[in-house]
């Protein structure tokens, strides 16, 4: 029942257009015009072809191995698990190598070993790892799939300077490390990159500024190489999963982070933000708790992650968004600077702000 709901999803399209020109082939015939109707049907052979054609699929076979970055849990655990059901050899980069996530993935017979993307020994060791595994299984790389990412939420001047030197270290210049490391064997098996981007790319939100830089920088990258590298047979595409801070983990250190902002504010900020950051960061401290550890349940995320990773002639882009979404993302595309700054305060819907009067050092109120 699942496949047929997926293969009518894939190929609605192009069943809606032979249905319809059907009808107007048969109409023409019997009015008589009988060369309208054979020119009818052959544009739509051709049509249903090249329609086919660029739709086609690869296949995943278990002499195929698919690398995950960041796999403790969210996203990277989900889609080592994923992959594994497709039949694939996977393997799992993790941070905590004795964790729960880790774990689990051992059980689920996904090769795991440690990866911290920011330091180089770690990302080499991986490598050799990686490499070991598909010498002795032989095994041919399918797939790379950067994942590993930190988001930090907090308005740009609380952040201190590691805290946003980490995200671009994680988010994008860890992806680079890997990629780099992973390249001779990425260009030896005509491998396929998937680049986990985000709709912070899209529209950079308020409260995750260094974050939505970090998206913004990763897929800039990814359309570089998509040209450089699509002369050594090698694919490169970015994935938009959508929003699933509720499912993961990827704010669970975020009271944390908060406190860590609160010890470095400056005397004059904490006095000029004042109940605004408690009520901040009291809000967004709440939004992801660290909860069971588990897969996440959206399919149609997955079904669009298929398409990123098993279309023959893939798209550059692969997004998977709700219909809110969509909606806000076509209004921050179509109206004014003023209406879309005010349209993204609403997406986000985070604590407003009060302006109130402020000492200053010289003793007057501003």
């Amino acid at each position: 029942m699942e496949l047929m709901k997926s293969i009518t999803r894939r190929y609605s399209t192009i069943l809606a257009i032979d249905v319809t020109s059907s009808i107007g082939l048969a109409y023409a015939w019997n009015r008589g015009h009988k060369y309208l109707a054979s020119t009818i049907s052959l544009c739509c052979i051709g049509g249903t072809y090249l329609y086919r054609r660029m739709m086609s699929r690869d296949r995943i076979s278990t002499n195929h191995a698919i690398v995950v970055t960041g796999c403790d849990s969210g996203l990277g655990y989900s889609l080592a698990l994923h992959c594994r059901q497709l039949g694939a050899t996977v393997i799992a980069g993790v941070l905590q190598n004795d964790g729960q996530g880790a774990k689990n993935l051992k059980e689920n017979d996904v090769h795991v070993y440690p990866l911290d993307v920011t330091k180089t020994n770690s990302v080499v060791n991986f490598v050799d790892s990686v490499r070991a595994v598909l010498t002795q299984d032989k095994l041919v790389l399918r797939c790379l799939i950067n994942n590993a990412a930190v988001m930090i939420f907090g308005e740009f001047e609380w952040q201190t300077e590691d805290q946003i030197r980490y995200q671009v270290e994680v988010n994008f210049l860890g992806a680079m490390r890997i990629t780099r490391e992973l390249m001779p064997m990425i260009r030896a098996h005509s491998s396929r990159i998937i680049i986990i981007s985000s709709h912070c790319d899209i529209q950079p939100i308020p409260g995750v500024a260094a974050y939505s830089g970090t998206k913004a920088a990763i897929t800039a990258w990814a359309t570089a190489i998509r040209v450089e590298l699509k002369k050594y047979g090698v694919k490169v595409v970015c994935f938009v999963p959508g929003s699933f801070v509720t499912e993961s983990n990827i704010l669970a250190r975020q009271a944390e982070h908060f406190e860590t902002m609160r010890n470095s504010m400056a005397d004059e900020a904490k006095v000029f933000y004042a109940d605004y950051f408690a009520r901040y960061s009291e809000y967004f401290g709440s939004v992801a708790p660290r909860g069971e550890l588990k897969k996440l349940q959206d399919q149609r995320m997955y079904e669009v992650f298929e398409d990123a990773l098993l279309d023959k002639h893939p798209s550059a882009i692969y997004k998977h968004e709700s219909w809110r979404y969509c909606i806000y993302h076509t209004l921050f595309l179509a109206t004014p600077t003023r209406v879309r700054d005010w349209l993204v305060q609403k997406f986000v819907q985070g604590p407003s702000w009060t302006k109130k009067a402020v000492q200053t050092p010289n003793g007057k109120e501003t």
